[in-house]
């Protein structure tokens, strides 16, 4: 009977083996059954397109014994997709928003400063009690450079509405400097992370009319939107002023904007000024008294339309783009808001719009454009309404949010084919989901943790961010949950516009040379997350209005490897080789 017994433990030891080892083996190959990662070079830019399911790689997540203390974490399943460039934001859960009690506290970091009470029926940034906001017309000439004009204008316009010291006469900004770096390879990063995320334009076809590139100035004809600047200013290259080698020479001439235009700008990172917010929120009808109140707290905000001639009455004095019922076509054009009238005449317009009311713009087709370079854009423009408005936020050196370093490991959020058709350029991400995710910087001087900053394409975001020194991790592959101990910070955050965001932690996080600092982000709400994917590819060639070459784009974005994702089994964050997350982190000196 003992020599029984023994046996038979024996033979339930070996099933109980045999069991665990079935396990194991099931999970590992339910991973590896997902599809493969997107490839460099994507085959579809249609919006939304499914391209990919699964996580991670099942591989590098160890194996544990009996004596690790497993922690889990929910895993939401998610899609790659490809999203086009010109991002629509999504409406978040504003109900959800506000009834979480432990967010109940938390003020939102772009809580509107104006109430809807105080909305007036007429309003223009050119005088807000004696005060203007808004600086002299700019003529962007034959560039297609209006999404730099825009956003340089909203810029300054911010920098007038917060600072009544500063007269809108001395205030003068380079839109060339920002369109040279969104083509241009630029070092100087913290830790040189994003030194090799880049686009530059290369004839790739070896055509012989190739004469722009003895000049370097090609990137006067690309085209763009809001996501070129999101990336350029929050990596802080630039603003910067107008002056020297930081202006444009020529804007007219087909030779001339070329020939005229060689010299190269000033240094990438040589910013004066620290953009550390973009409130994005679609323009719709229903969100128009949002626009107005965003136009009131930083002065304008950048609007896309159709500038196509039909659309426009008396030398561009007014615009209102319709289409049947049909869809609506990518925008062509980036203006600036700077008011708005809810009495203007809907019969001022080519075709008349449902209501009264229109948009107080300023074009950057120089003075002679429009009225003294204005326009009226109804409030039921299809264009304006099917794209987002953007208001930037901007820091001056001695102020309380003037950071000194900022750490980052996504350099562009979008990858361009197309100089000039916005619908071929395209943006990656994962679908709708709360999974957590990080990004692990190394500190390069004894400084002080101040703020995190984080990119949304949804409204009504909250997030738990947590933070971490010197985490421990298998081969700097593997995080696991069980292995993090107490956070040196956690705090709560939460925006009511998507684009990008900057939240101050609830206490600073002290850190020595050489430390490794994990941001651990938790999304409290369901989100799209964007990330830049690993890419070395070229588009087509490109032209400009006179079928002169201006090359190919290649894009060149390399994975720091120092950003992670949730693994399959939620044991853990999983670092991902091929992409990068748009998560920045920025410190004081001590």
């Amino acid at each position: 009977m003992k020599n029984k017994a023994i046996i038979a433990a024996i033979i339930a030891i070996m099933i109980g083996v045999l069991i665990f080892v079935v396990i194991r083996y099931n999970t590992s190959m339910k991973s590896e059954d997902a599809a493969p990662e997107l490839s460099s070079q994507a085959e579809s830019t249609e919006p939304m397109a499914d391209i990919e399911t699964g996580i991670s790689s099942p591989e590098s997540i160890p194996d544990y014994d009996d004596t690790d203390d497993i922690v889990t974490r929910e895993v939401q399943s998610v899609s790659t997709v490809i999203l086009n460039e010109a991002i629509k934001i999504n409406d978040g859960n504003i109900g959800e928003f506000y009834s979480k009690e432990s967010y109940e506290d938390v003020i939102p970091v772009d809580i509107r400063t104006f109430s809807k009470s105080e909305i007036p029926a007429k309003y223009d940034s050119r005088d807000v009690n004696g005060k203007r906001y808004i600086t002299e017309i700019e003529d962007q000439g034959y560039t297609s450079l209006c999404w730099s004009y825009s956003a340089i204008a909203s810029v300054e316009a911010d920098i007038l509405s917060h600072h009544s010291d500063i007269d809108y006469s001395d205030l003068n900004l380079s839109e060339k400097h920002l369109a040279y770096y969104n083509l241009h390879k630029a070092e100087g990063s913290v830790n040189g992370y994003i030194d090799n995320d880049y686009r530059k334009i290369e004839n790739a076809e070896n055509e012989d009319d190739d004469w722009i590139f003895d000049y370097d100035t090609n990137y006067v004809s690309v085209g763009g939107v809001s996501n070129f600047v999101i990336s350029l200013l929050t990596a802080w290259k630039g603003p910067v002023t107008e002056t020297g080698e930081d202006a444009f020479k020529s804007l007219y001439g087909q030779k001339y904007i070329y020939e005229d235009n060689y010299d190269e700008p000033s240094d990438a990172f040589n910013s004066e000024y620290h953009v550390q917010a973009v409130s994005e929120i679609l323009a719709s009808e229903e969100n128009r008294d949002m626009v107005k109140q965003m136009i009131m707290e930083h002065g304008a905000v950048t609007a896309s339309v159709n500038a196509d001639n039909q659309y426009w009455r008396n030398h561009n004095r007014t615009l209102y783009s319709a289409f049947g019922g049909e869809p609506v076509p990518t925008a062509n054009h980036e203006v600036v808001i700077v008011g708005w009238d809810d009495d203007y005449s809907g019969s001022n317009f080519v075709t008349s719009p449902k209501k009264d009311g229109a948009w107080l713009c300023r074009n950057s087709w120089g003075n002679f454009s429009g009225e003294g370079g204005y326009f009226y854009l109804s409030y039921y423009d299809e264009t304006t309404c099917n794209n987002n408005v953007a208001g930037y936020s901007v820091v001056l050196k001695g102020e309380k949010d003037w950071y000194d370093n900022n750490y980052q490991l996504c350099g562009f959020l979008d990858n361009v084919v197309s100089a000039l058709d916005d619908s071929q350029n395209y943006v990656t991400a994962y679908t709708e989901s709360q999974n957590p995710y990080a990004v692990l910087y190394e500190a390069s001087s004894d400084e002080s943790l101040m703020a995190v900053g984080l990119m949304g394409i949804d409204t009504y975001q909250q997030y738990d961010i947590e933070i971490y020194v010197n985490p421990e991790m298998t081969d700097d592959q593997f995080i696991g949950f069980n292995k993090l101990m107490e956070p040196e910070n956690t705090t709560k955050v939460s925006a009511i516009s998507g684009g990008y965001h900057t939240y101050e932690l609830s206490k600073p996080v002290k850190l020595n040379k050489g430390d490794n600092f994990l941001v651990l982000v938790n999304p409290a709400s369901s989100g799209i997350l964007i990330y830049e994917n690993t890419a070395d590819n070229v588009g087509d060639a490109n032209y400009d209005e006179w079928n002169n070459l201006t090359g190919n784009i290649r894009n060149n974005y390399e994975a720091s490897r120092r950003s992670y994702y949730i693994a399959d089994d939620g044991t853990g964050l999983l670092r991902q080789d091929d992409k990068d997350f748009f998560v920045k982190a920025y410190t004081n000196n001590n």
